[in-house]
């Protein structure tokens, strides 16, 4: 309700000031209720752009038979000026926020000295401004608020006898968001249905430590999913 609606129809009423005050809270209760609404699904989307680097990852990896999980930090999201808690240092000590990645195994074809992995899963994005993940402890970087759900398919590329970074490439469908406030603001990561292409270039660990590998690589966005 308006507020000159307000005060108009209170002017009418004259002596019921008990009454015009009642009305004027519930306007304002409708007010926040509705501004409260619309914030827990609100927020300005930060777009994943096609063929923009928008996204970068450091990550390790650990495989166990045809199980791999795949966990690190984002160390850069194109919209937001710093994705780190501290300007001086920038690991995932810093790193607000974090994602992490259980895939399994689909098949796998040997090409000659060639080996060629498929995988799906699901990756999850978190957002935690308190930092302290560490790669000491893989748990670490799945703490703090789950902001982003992907389906996940992978295409890993490698020479199991030659000691040379491998490469991969995969597609995140988004199945969910959730809104987060950053510096006073709400904001979305990407939106359901939309995608992300990913590549990653990797090294192994000795065989035997871990975690089995590292990896670095970047996102770019690709055409819309249909719902």
């Amino acid at each position: 309700m308006k507020r000159t609606a307000v005060l108009r129809f209170c002017g009418l009423l004259l002596g019921a000031a008990s009454l015009c005050g009642a009305v004027w809270g519930a306007a304002g209760l409708l007010g926040i209720a509705a501004l409260r609404g619309g914030s827990l699904e609100g927020g300005r989307v930060i777009s994943i752009g096609e063929d923009r680097p928008d996204l970068n990852f450091v990550g390790q990896f650990i495989n166990s038979g045809a199980n791999s999980h795949q966990f690190g930090y984002l160390s850069k999201i194109e919209g937001i000026a710093n994705v780190f808690n501290s300007d001086a240092t920038k690991n995932e000590s810093t790193a607000m926020f974090t994602f992490s990645t259980q895939a399994m195994n689909t098949q796998v074809i040997n090409n000659g000295p060639l080996r060629v992995v498929n995988r799906t899963g699901t990756t999850t994005i978190y957002y935690h401004p308190e930092g302290g993940a560490s790669f000491s402890d893989p748990s670490t970087f799945e703490a703090g608020l789950p902001i982003q759900v992907s389906d996940y398919e992978q295409q890993v590329v490698l020479a199991p006898s030659t000691p040379f970074p491998f490469t991969t490439t995969h597609l995140n469908s988004i199945t969910s968001t959730s809104s987060f406030v950053l510096n006073g603001e709400l904001l979305r990561l990407g939106q359901e249905h939309g995608a992300f292409r990913t590549h990653y270039l990797g090294s192994a660990n000795a065989p035997g430590l871990t975690p089995t590998g590292f990896f670095a690589g970047y996102a770019v966005g690709v055409s819309r999913n249909a719902p």
